[in-house]
Order: structure tokens, then sequence, then C-alpha cells
């Protein structure tokens, strides 16, 4: 293993780190806050650490096994760095704490130990917008668009992050970094066109700039307590979707869309079965609300919904939770007991591959709902050949196998961890399944003592240990955390 280069591009990267810091500074200076000096400190150290490390050294290669422990290590490093400038500033007094927040951050999950965020000064609330969308691209994929000079080795960078099922041409020009910066294009300017939509629908052009961070990025950190709720808007709550939306789809696709992709190829299978699971979920839990009470969370009264305020309540928190956004307008946890495990099947979902979501990616859920049926064919006609195809291209039984593998290891880690959190923090069934299965698809509110009205912050530190890394794994696919377990793995 080549252990100077793995050294030498954490510097690098840790130096990207270090230029973005200075964003969130310039934003308390703007509004004059004492709390932008918090940001010097990580950005003096990561820039000692950029220049003791900037040498490049004589054997530069990297592989697969090298690729996979920089992006590993690079995340957890941005995290402990990046919870800095909370802990220090005193408004996340436990490192901890501030920590756990900024892993959540960077890993889109929207995982909140913050009852109250509206404490915050300007700047921090930049920051931890904005770790979602640096996490959103991906730190690893953020870099090479920025740093070219890690296009050494950059294939093996991109794959260790970027690990899903390859069904369209991942890689739109021969150079990493060039397809790095084409995907930050689109990605920049899905963002510009959410502030834009929500500035001119009356919200503070500051929280637009956030709450598109967040959308983008499908994280789900709000400058107000009562998330998208607090300003009570149709309109807002339907660009915030529209844009949920988007973001949970193959970011690739959108690019050749507006390269005048023709639309048949644009709706791709994946993309029809998500869009087809969103409208039908959406419409069940609409006739639900419709027909049932609903508890008010603040009064206990029981109401009626509206078939407008029902079918707008149904779709953002559909959107939300499938996209693992995580925003809320309502506590979906009060609704009728259906709705519940349809949003929880959801959160296990997630959206298309190639996204800033998480969750298992419809297009494992496509192909394993092909395998299944191929195989009930088989019991009736043995000896026929079941192709299984997707957009007219044969899958090969490496890629099922990959993605059916990464299936069963999603459900195991889900429950391995729901079983671990009891053991170290007291907490009901539903509570530990929902904050296992939150973590590790990247979603952030779950049900029962981790509702969207409740945060994490009662948890002990083991527990915030435990899903903390879940989140890491969530992010970043299994493979990339998990391998690095395996004895096998450090082997020659």
């Amino acid at each position: 293993m080549n252990r100077k280069m793995i050294a030498h591009i954490l510097a690098k990267m840790l130096g990207v780190e270090a230029l973005l810091l200075i964003l969130p500074a310039i934003v308390g200076v703007i509004y004059q806050e004492k709390s932008a000096v918090y940001f010097l400190p990580p950005i003096i150290l990561l820039t000692l650490i950029y220049l003791i490390g900037r040498k490049k050294p004589k054997n530069s290669t990297i592989y697969a096994k090298e690729g996979m422990v920089v992006v590993a290590l690079a995340w957890i490093l941005w995290s402990l760095f990046g919870a800095l400038p909370f802990f220090l500033s005193g408004y996340i007094p436990s490192y901890l704490d501030a920590f756990f927040e900024t892993v959540s951050g960077f890993t889109t999950t929207g995982s909140s130990i913050m009852p109250d965020v509206e404490i915050l000064p300007q700047c921090m609330h930049f920051w931890r917008s904005f770790t979602h969308w640096i996490g959103g691209m991906g730190i690893v994929v953020l870099s090479l668009a920025i740093l070219p000079m890690l296009g050494v080795g950059g294939q093996s960078l991109f794959n260790a992050e970027v690990p899903g099922v390859k069904t369209h041409d991942d890689q739109l020009t021969p150079r990493i970094a060039s397809t790095a910066k084409i995907l930050f294009m689109v990605y920049f300017a899905l963002t510009l066109m959410e502030t834009i939509l929500l500035w001119l629908g009356g919200m503070h052009f500051f929280d637009a700039v956030c709450h598109s961070f967040s959308t983008i990025a499908t994280g789900g950190f709000s400058t107000k307590n009562n998330s998208i709720a607090y300003y009570n808007s149709s309109y807002i709550q339907v660009v915030i979707t529209v844009f949920m939306f988007l973001s949970g789809c193959n970011f690739i696709l959108h690019y050749r869309a507006l390269k005048g992709l023709p639309l048949k190829q644009y709706l791709s299978e994946e993309y029809r079965f998500f869009a087809g699971i969103l409208i039908t979920v959406t419409l069940i839990i609409t006739v639900t609300l419709l027909f049932s009470h609903v508890t008010d969370p603040m009064s206990g009264e029981k109401y009626h919904m509206s078939p407008w305020l029902s079918l707008r309540a149904a779709a953002f928190q559909v959107v939300a939770l499938s996209t693992t956004t995580g925003f809320s307008t309502a506590d979906y946890t009060v609704w009728p007991g259906a709705c519940g495990m349809l949003l929880l099947g959801l959160i296990f979902m997630g959206a298309c591959g190639g996204s800033t979501a998480g969750g298992m990616k419809c297009v494992r859920l496509l192909l394993f709902w092909k395998y299944s049926f191929s195989e009930l064919r088989r019991c009736i006609f043995p000896r026929s050949l079941q192709d299984i195809r997707l957009d007219g291209k044969r899958m090969e039984t490496p890629v099922l196998n990959k993605a059916l593998g990464f299936l069963a290891i999603y459900v195991l880690t889900v429950f391995l961890f729901a079983t671990l959190l009891p053991m170290v923090c007291e907490m009901d069934m539903i509570t530990s399944i929902s904050a296992s299965a939150t973590c590790i698809s990247n979603a952030g509110p779950g049900f029962g003592r981790i509702s969207p009205m409740n945060t994490f912050s009662w948890m002990n530190p083991p527990a915030k240990l435990l899903l903390a890394l879940e989140m890491l794994i969530g992010r970043l696919e299994l493979y990339t955390i998990l391998i690095v377990f395996l004895p096998s793995f450090w082997k020659k």
C-alpha cells in the first residue's frame, strides 16, 4: 500500500477544506459576527497540514485499495476538522456532539443534536448548511473538480466514493477531473435556480441560499426550528418539492438533458420506477389523510385535512423522505399507521443512482424485482433463458450479484445497529430501528423519539458514535467503509 501517496492526497484534500472554511468566515464578517474568528484555528491548522504534505512522493501510483482508504479517511478527517467551529464557538459545547452534527452535515443525513438551531449566528448557519452542499457532491468529487492535480489515481478515488450500480456511462469525459467539473456545474446550476426561486417567493436571501444547499444535497438542515413548516407557504413547499425530486434523479441524465438528450432516453426505467412509486404512495397517503382524523401535536385536538392540504403534505413528505432530504412540514408520526409504514419504506428505498440521495437506490430494487420475477418464471419454465435487462441492456451476472449482495448487507447492517443501539442507550424498538434506518439511508428524522419534532440530543455518546459511523457507511454505500474492517484488506 502506497502510504506516502495516501498522506499526500489527504493533505491536499484538507487544503481544499481550509479554502472552503474561508466562505463562512467571510459570511461572519459581512454580518459583523464575532463568531467568524472561530473559523481561523481550523483554517490555519489545515493549511499547515497541506504545506507539510504537499510534496508529491516519487511513487505516485494508487489503486483501488488506496482509493478506498483515502476516501474513508477523507470523510472522517473533514468531519473532525469541520466540527471545530461549532465546538470552539461554544454553540455546541460537546466536541462529540459537534462531530455528530458535522458528520450528519457532510453525509447529507440531516439528523441533529440541536434543539434550537435559531440561536446560531449566520456564519454558523451557513457552515452547517454548506457541509450538506459539500457532502452532496462528494468530498472527493469536489476535490477532483477543484484540484486537477488529484487526477493521478483519480479513477480509483472516484470509484471508491461513487461505487453504485453502473447502468449509465458515469464517466462523461476521458478525464475524471473533467467529469467532476461537469457534475459540479450541474450541481451549482440547480442550486442557483432554487435560490432565486425561493428568494422570489418571499424567503430571505440568506435563508434561500441555506435551504438550497440542503435541498440540492438532499440534506435537510434548516435555519428554522420548524423546518419548512415555519414559512407556511404553498409556493415555497412546491419549489422545494420539485428540486428535491430533481436532486433525487441521476445528475448525469440532467447534464445530458441540458445537452439535448431525447426525452425517451431521459425517462430511464429507474426514473419511471422512482416517479411511479412516489406518485402511487402520494395518492395513497393523500386519500388516507382525507378520510382520517389527524391529531395536532401541539393542542392534541383532532381535525380533518382539506384535499389541497392533504395532497401538499403527502407529496412533500413522500418526496422529502424518498430522496432522504428529511425536511418536514408536518409531524408525520401522528398520521395513521399505514402512512408511517409507507414513509419508512421510502426511507429504505431512497432515490436514483447517481443522485445526492441515500438509501438502497431504486436501480438496485428494480434489479431485485426483475431477478425475483425471473426466478419465479424459471420455476415454471426450468429450461428457459431468463435475461435480466435494464433500459434494453442485458445485466451481467457480476452486476446482479453486486446489487443483490448490497441489499443483503444493507438490511443486515440496519438490524445490526438497531440491535446494538438499545445495548448502549435506553430506547424502544421503533426508535432503534428507525434511527438505524434513517442514519444509514442519510434521511435525517425518523419515528419514535427521533420524530421531526425531536432531536438526537438525548442519546448518550456511544449511541451517537455508532450512528455517526452508520451515517458514513451509508453515504459511501457500505463497501468503502466496511471493507476497511476486513483483515484480508490489509494483507499484501
